[in-house]
């Protein structure tokens, strides 16, 4: 990809992220590595976060930071590494200007609230061990709710001003960033005016956040060695120490890299770029990836929470009341009241299966193949795809081998993860369906900035929208259904594969919660249909004021297999979820089936849907057939 140098603009369209600098060619191989790392962070701080929530005894000051911390380490990763994959793994080294300035906004403020909260921290465990009975009459609630106020406003009231310092400059040199993200003096030194004004600013935000928390931290530290010390036995002044340690592991893992990141963008001139910039990197990978690791080993209350997660995994678990709940077998039945007709059924789902595979197997190769398909809708037409692939072999085989086998057992460990990947899939189609409707959106209304609206670093941008926000919403159900109680060790669950309410209804236990949360996730789907009804309110708005009848047909032509898609995947899953919450009066079978369509119905008229409708991927599967054709009859001549 050609690298951006233009002149004579004072604000550039864009920027190009090179990466990092002189190891282009192993970007594949890191970006593996930082991957994982970004997994590891979304998951730990995750647990984290529902651990903190769910567990009362851990309604304490230093457990409410914890949790704050963690949401303050998915923010700082968030707001780099998928970029940074993007520029890895798809080449998307364009970032538009005003992207780039919130990003740069986004991380340098969430640097400032996880220092700040590494210095609430700091004060939690000076209380804690200098003045021990004062400690719940000092650290209220109210007190570590001020706290958090004091550390985001310091961030906004410090971070604003940078950003709009960096807004003003003029950029009329070169636009490529030697960097994987946009870091503010990075960007700075692009500019070609005067920047003593933002270098000055940047010292001071440094000094008012790294500068001043560093400080107090130390003299934190120092008043408890004091009180440790003048403890009258070894063993009191190690098991105090002992509490401090997970909180003195983050600072360094914290301040270290921040540290060496910020003077060697300012004075490192003799160092290697590869090697500042790859450790510029660490402080966005290594605190959010290795403090829930940090925490979780070392604090107790954490690590029993969490071990006694695990182990309920494997079977029974003891509850602190005197009964005792199972993680049962659960035992799927297939379609109730139709069991006689289960092998007749297969032949429908088994077809539609095959088709699902080779239909959106090969709208994934020709758009790979076919160099004209290389484009926005194309791409959101080849995640929709590998989607379609997910959701329907995550429920399919197993609904197959009920139907062919009879009534299957499944473990609740598998049951719950076959419900994740569900619910995970159906929200994955639903934000790829409202990205495809922005596309149609762009295409119609602005045709002529659609190159520069839907660039490959804002289609990668969705992409990974796609994925992380059904991940981050569909997590917390499986770990909500995971702790309730089930009072038998075989549950028999009258459908054909694990759903959410239809597993959580069978527990002994309130399931309030897990009904709220059900609903707060649909609302998201409902947010999904209405940004596509607002993106097609607004293109009949701009085909109605086109001249001619054959240029409105064709501009609507362009949305019809958008269309049918949207109402091929919308209507089954609303009638699946209003039919377990209302439809008392259905016949069970009746919506045990219609449930059952959003799983196949999807995946196997999509493909075909967009492959009779859509010219180049009809043409290019003509030709496959032609080309397959031409080579068996050479080989009887």
């Amino acid at each position: 990809m050609s690298r951006p140098n233009h002149t004579g603009a004072a604000i550039p369209p864009s920027f190009f992220l090179v990466g990092i600098p002189g190891l282009e060619s192993a970007h594949l191989p890191i970006s593996f590595l930082f991957c994982a790392m970004y997994l590891l962070a979304l998951v730990g701080n995750g647990a984290i976060l529902l651990v903190v929530v769910s567990e009362r005894a851990l309604h304490q000051p230093m457990f409410l930071l914890l949790a704050l911390l963690s949401v303050a380490d998915m923010g700082l990763s968030s707001s780099t590494i998928p970029k940074m994959l993007a520029v890895f793994w798809l080449r998307a080294h364009d970032i538009a200007f005003h992207a780039c300035l919130a990003q740069m906004f986004f991380l340098h403020a969430f640097t400032a609230l996880e220092s700040g909260l590494l210095l609430a921290m700091a004060f939690d465990r000076y209380v804690a061990v200098c003045d021990p009975l004062r400690y719940t009459a000092i650290l209220t609630n109210l007190a570590v709710a001020r706290m958090a106020v004091a550390i985001v406003g310091r961030a906004l009231v410090l971070l604003i001003p940078l950003v709009l310092l960096a807004r003003r400059l003029p950029f009329c040199r070169s636009w490529v960033i030697a960097h994987s993200y946009c870091e503010h003096m990075a960007v700075v030194k692009l500019a070609c005016g005067d920047t003593k004004l933002n270098s000055a600013y940047g010292l001071v935000v440094v000094a008012m956040v790294i500068g001043f928390d560093v400080v107090f931290i130390a003299l934190s530290y120092l008043l408890i060695l004091g009180a440790v010390f003048r403890l009258p036995s070894r063993e009191a002044r190690r098991k105090t120490l002992g509490t401090c340690s997970s909180h003195l592991c983050v600072i360094l893992l914290f301040y270290t890299p921040a540290v060496f990141s910020f003077f060697a963008h300012r004075f490192g001139h003799g160092v290697a770029p590869s090697v500042h910039i790859l450790l510029g990197n660490l402080y966005l990978f290594a605190p959010p990836a290795l403090n829930p690791v940090v925490y979780a080993w070392r604090t107790k209350p954490i690590r029993l929470r969490v071990l006694s997660a695990f182990r309920s995994c494997k079977g029974r678990v003891h509850l602190s009341n005197s009964s005792h709940s199972y993680l049962p077998t659960i035992i799927l039945l297939g379609v109730p009241g139709l069991q006689s007709i289960h092998a007749w059924l297969s032949i429908p789902f088994c077809t539609g299966y095959l088709i699902a595979l080779l239909g959106n197997s090969a709208i994934l190769l020709v758009v790979k193949t076919e160099a004209s398909l290389h484009q926005p809708m194309f791409y959101f037409l080849s995640v929709l795809s590998a989607i379609d692939l997910g959701l329907s072999t995550s429920t399919l085989p197993q609904m197959l081998a009920i139907f062919w086998f009879g009534p299957g057992e499944i473990s609740f460990g598998g049951c719950l993860t076959q419900m994740f990947f569900i619910h995970t899939f159906t929200g994955m189609e639903s934000v790829v369906l409202t990205c495809m409707a922005f596309d149609r959106y762009v295409a119609i209304c602005h045709p002529l900035r659609y190159a520069t609206i839907l660039t490959k670093s804002r289609v990668a941008w969705l992409c990974s929208v796609v994925v992380l926000r059904p991940f981050l919403l569909v997590f917390p159900i499986a770990v909500l259904t995971q702790r309730l109680p089930f009072c038998s060790p075989r549950i028999s669950v009258a459908h054909t594969y694990c759903e959410h309410m239809g597993i959580a209804k069978l527990a002994c236990a309130d399931i309030r919660v897990n009904m709220i949360y059900g609903l707060f996730t649909i609302s998201f789907l409902m947010g999904d249909v209405v940004l596509i009804l607002l993106s097609y309110v607004q293109i009949l708005r701009a085909v109605f004021r086109l001249p001619s009848k054959e240029a409105r047909l064709k501009s609507l032509g362009t949305c019809g297999s958008h269309v049918a898609v949207i109402f091929v995947f919308y209507t089954p899953a609303f009638f699946s979820f209003l039919t377990h919450r209302f439809g008392r009066n259905i016949p069970h079978y009746a919506h045990i089936l219609i449930a059952n369509l959003y799983v196949i119905l999807p995946p196997v008229l999509n493909p075909l849907i967009y492959g009779v409708r859509t010219r180049e991927i009809r043409r290019r599967v003509a030709q496959a057939l032609r080309h397959k054709g031409h080579t068996s009859l050479s080989r009887f001549s």
